[in-house]
């Protein structure tokens, strides 16, 4: 996507050595969503997948998920994948990326098989999920141009619209964050993205006449997003969004019990009364007592670990004290087998004597 370092150049050595690949070079800079539609509609294998740039993809990854593929004869596969951070340089398991608790306990599903919280299931970015080519241009799929959040609309359209998904349980790529430079920690630039990305999302379902299905489990996802979106930005991008958030849910007829738990109703319920003002103060105070509870698990934590410490020290001393103990009894049992043997001595010798005398 006309890369400003060396990115080409590395590009070409390695097609130089691969004839599978196929090297397309923007004039321009467009960004990923329009990026991945020319790949998309450049493509001509049986399956497709998106990866990222910065992210580490095992060596098998594609055998493995095209394999399942043919195998299951699903539309889209859905693999497991852990976080690397780039600051501390340390993988983590990325368990939310695919709820299982969520799921149908079948190989093979169609989304329909979801009976609630459809867009809590998985996270919608497309890097661990392999789609078949031919079922992406049936439904005519394609990413929106946005600078960043452009791939959730396209990847739960997708998920969607597919009549077999299944699960590959493997870790098959690991997910940069923490990485200073990269579109997703610059979101005050783009902050209205995510906003556009659920607008689609929502006139896709209801031109699909799914939201009738879907409409708890969207009212829930939109609410979640909407709030890490705004936790992430300050200043103006904060305001603005903020009062557009308000406007978007305001659109829907949403009560209180749609919500599936207390989390969800309290971030809507600050969303839906609260100024920009009175929800920063209420964001303040939440992570200061955020902190204050953290710093009083540490404590119990630090208090926990010195009484371990001390039932330790209790029991090391039990322990030194049953072995000078042993000491004892097995200086005691020596001293009783010499008296045993000199005993026999002395039995042998009077047995002598008596039979002497006889």
């Amino acid at each position: 996507d006309h890369s400003s370092d060396n990115t080409l150049d590395i590009l070409k050595e390695i097609a130089s050595s691969d004839e599978r690949i196929r090297i397309i070079d923007n004039a321009v800079n467009i960004g990923a969503g329009i990026s991945r539609n020319i790949g998309l509609s450049e493509a001509e294998g049986e399956y497709i997948i998106f990866l990222d740039d910065d992210d580490y993809v095992d060596t098998n990854m594609l055998k493995h998920m095209s394999d399942f593929a043919e195998l299951s004869g699903a539309d889209i596969v859905v693999c497991r994948s852990r976080s690397f951070n780039l600051q501390s340089l340390q993988y983590a398991p990325m368990p939310d990326s695919i709820r299982k608790d969520l799921l149908p306990e079948k190989a093979v599903f169609s989304p329909g098989d979801i009976e609630r919280d459809f867009f809590r299931a998985f996270i919608w970015w497309p890097w661990d999920k392999l789609f078949r080519r031919e079922f992406i241009i049936q439904h005519s799929l394609s990413y929106q141009d946005l600078r960043t959040s452009n791939d959730l609309f396209f990847v739960c359209a997708s998920m969607l619209s597919a009549e077999k998904v299944t699960i590959l349980d493997e870790i098959l790529i690991a997910h940069t964050i923490n990485r200073k430079t990269s579109l997703s920690s610059t979101r005050s630039v783009s902050y209205h993205c995510a906003l556009d990305a659920l607008v689609a999302l929502r006139d896709f379902l209801f031109k699909n006449g799914m939201m009738q299905k879907r409409q708890r489990d969207f009212y829930n996802y939109i609410v979640v997003f909407l709030e890490w979106h705004l936790n992430t930005l300050s200043g103006e991008a904060f305001n603005k969004l903020f009062q557009d958030v308000k406007l978007f849910i305001s659109s829907f007829d949403i009560n209180n019990e749609d919500f599936y738990d207390e989390f969800i109703l309290s971030a809507y319920r600050r969303i839906a009364d609260m100024s920009a003002e009175e929800y920063l103060f209420s964001l303040k105070d939440r992570v200061l007592n955020e902190l204050e509870d953290a710093q009083r698990n540490i404590l119990t934590l630090q208090n926990e670990v010195e009484e371990i410490k001390q039932q330790l020290q209790q029991k090391d001393e039990m322990i030194a004290s049953m072995n000078r103990e042993n000491l004892a009894i097995k200086a005691d049992n020596k001293i009783l087998e010499n008296y045993n043997e000199e005993l026999k001595t002395v039995q042998t010798k009077f047995l002598k004597l008596l039979s002497s005398k006889d």
